[in-house]
């Protein structure tokens, strides 16, 4: 194989391929990358995890087709730091890959492994697929992916994506805390589909692309995205979701509004404080919030803040980092707090933000 590609497309193509390598692989081949030329000038870009795959295809000079794999992450790192300009990359069939510059001053070699020990991604052909806004999808992806953790798998490792007609529908919850957001979809769907989506996925998704349409697929085992040159796979995780709409409230007796950035900045200051479980005191009371925090080992903290309540009195207890996730992926200048007593759950929901439904329930702590 030999080919021509310029530096920096090339290097900012390969970057997206980074998060699908996993740090440790029962299968040595997993940390590779398959790379494929053909004769009409188009390159294959391959990698996946078994869970996940991404494929991508180039238009650009080819020489010589042919194909290999070789490790993903220092082909990348050696082509993002090769000198501006055209890069040569060869193969002789000796499974030993040659990276130069047009100037031949640069020189590197990398061993690589056969592609026919590499394994086949699904495919799908898009028949039938739907299509979706991907700027919407990807604030969607933004509100849902931090409260799964990377640890938990599962039903609970993913957020569920529902589809029906006219309605696009992102749920996720760890147990504690729910995150659920939903827009007006203009596409028509027969009968309702619901899959959970892994959250390394849905980290995959805000990589490649950010504005016009994604299209949307699936079949027995898996789901496949489309966007532009590039697709990407994911394995069906074969779980139930939790009825997480129980979890929201119906009524909500009392309401406050509070400006979005001024808490986000008096939050940030009440939990330099470092504790175990990050408790902080919040006491609504009329047209103020009082936050506070005791840390015996280290201090006491106190701030107050300006809010639109007009409600009674109540005085509870929240992980405050469950309350910094929510205020630091809101896009609107306010927040509406609803709430019935210090027992019950909590919902905060931005105010005027015109992409999307956001929903956010939390469930105070025991004071």
């Amino acid at each position: 194989m030999k080919i021509f590609v310029e530096k920096s497309f090339f290097s900012n193509e390969l970057k997206l391929f980074q998060g699908i390598f996993e740090k440790k692989s029962l299968m040595d081949i997993l940390q590779n990358i398959k790379i494929t030329a053909t004769e009409n000038g188009l390159l294959e870009l391959v990698a996946t995890d078994l869970e996940i795959g991404l494929l991508s295809t180039i238009s650009l000079d080819v020489k010589e087709a042919g194909t290999f794999t070789v490790n993903g992450r220092d082909f990348y790192d050696i082509i993002s730091k090769m000198p501006e300009g055209i890069v040569e990359i060869s193969e002789n069939n000796d499974l030993q890959i040659i990276i130069t510059n047009k100037e031949k001053t640069s020189k590197y070699k990398l061993l690589g492994l056969q592609s026919s020990d590499y394994p086949q991604l699904p495919t799908s052909e898009f028949l039938n697929s739907i299509k979706i806004s991907m700027e919407k999808l990807n604030s969607m992806i933004n509100k849902n992916y931090y409260i799964i953790s990377p640890e938990i798998k599962f039903n609970l490792g993913g957020a569920l994506m529902t589809i029906s007609d006219k309605k696009f529908e992102m749920a996720a919850t760890d147990g504690h805390r729910l995150s659920y957001t939903n827009y007006i979809n203009d596409a028509y769907i027969s009968e309702m589909l619901e899959f959970i989506v892994s959250r390394k996925t849905l980290l995959e998704l805000l990589k490649i692309g950010s504005e016009g349409e994604i299209e949307f697929s699936y079949d027995k085992n898996n789901l496949f995205f489309k966007y532009k040159n590039r697709i990407l796979s994911s394995r069906i995780i074969d779980q139930k979701f939790p009825n997480y709409k129980t979890v929201i409230p119906e009524k909500n007796e009392f309401k406050a509004i509070i400006n979005t950035e001024i808490f986000l900045n008096t939050l940030r200051r009440v939990l330099i404080f470092k504790m175990r479980n990050n408790e902080v005191v919040f006491n609504f009371l009329k047209n103020k919030l009082i936050l506070e925090r005791v840390t015996p080992e280290k201090g006491e903290a106190h701030d107050e803040l300006d809010i639109d309540y007009k409600g009674d009195s109540i005085k509870v207890s929240f992980n405050g980092n469950f309350i910094l996730d929510f205020l630091t992926h809101v896009d609107s200048n306010e927040i509406q707090v609803c709430m019935n007593d210090k027992e019950s759950s909590f919902v905060f929901k931005p105010l005027n933000d015109q992409n999307i439904d956001f929903t956010y329930v939390v469930m105070p702590l025991n004071i």
